[in-house]
């Protein structure tokens, strides 16, 4: 069993027991007991989970708070910006792509405002910021209004989006936990489900501070992503270990 299998074997066991104990798992993986110290010692490393004798305890999990959408936009400005600069590079003439509502995203227009693509967004603030750039064509899908995101979720949301296919679909989120994509509110969650299963590649835009985070609703899995953009300030152990499920931009 490869290491990553290994690691991902003993995160899983302890999300469902809480604790796990050494000989247990080198019993159920087949392998020597000096190698799960050894998992166990990197996993802590990584801030997955405490040793304890004879095995190791989860950690708490660091839960997020969701704040109003100007508190939002006003914290981690610099990284938000260097991400916007990240996804202006992996953009390509006459694509289209979908841009979901959040404080990230909303940095993006400085960036990749002179590109000729085809914008698809639930977001009022997108909508706002490209509905005069005449070499974009900008399709604005509505629904119910999310005052927090300055966007549109639930059943009309979904029902078009569900429709609609993209070259690219990047989209912001509140936390990402072991292997799962999180979000605060559930119909947001559902309409980036829908457009990340209808987009050829899917990007994750998160800053360093939402890494080992975890909100409400969990709405994704991690492997399933193309890659996560995020700011140089992330944690190079931390980078390191999601890389091995996941692309890092």
């Amino acid at each position: 069993m490869m290491k990553i299998d290994r690691h991902m074997y003993i995160l899983n066991e302890l999300h469902k027991k809480h604790s796990v104990k050494v000989n247990d798992l080198a019993r159920d993986m087949n392998v020597a007991e000096m190698t799960i110290r050894r998992d166990l010692k990197e996993l802590e490393e990584y801030g997955h989970l405490t040793r304890i004798h004879g095995g190791a305890k989860l950690l708490p999990r660091n839960f997020y708070q969701e704040d109003n959408y100007n508190k939002k936009i006003s914290i981690n400005v610099d990284e938000k910006k260097e991400i916007a600069r990240k996804v202006a590079k992996v953009l390509k003439d006459n694509e289209t792509i979908f841009i979901g509502p959040g404080s990230t995203t909303s940095y993006l227009y400085d960036y990749i405002k002179d590109k000729n693509i085809n914008i698809v967004t639930n977001s009022i603030t997108i909508f706002e910021q490209f509905k005069e750039l005449e070499h974009i064509n900008l399709i604005f899908v509505g629904g119910r209004y999310r005052p927090k995101i300055k966007g549109f979720v639930g059943y009309f949301t979904q029902e078009t989006l569900s429709k609609i296919s993209v070259n690219k679909a990047f989209v912001g989120v509140n936390g990402i936990d072991v292997d799962n994509i999180t979000i605060s509110d559930e119909e947001e969650g559902k309409c980036n489900e829908i457009i990340l299963n209808n987009a050829t590649e899917t990007f994750v835009l998160a800053d360093n501070t939402k890494f080992f985070t975890h909100a409400f609703y969990a709405f994704y899995k991690l492997l399933n992503i193309t890659a996560i953009i995020t700011d140089s300030k992330l944690d190079d152990n931390i980078r390191e270990q999601y890389k091995k499920v996941v692309d890092i931009i």
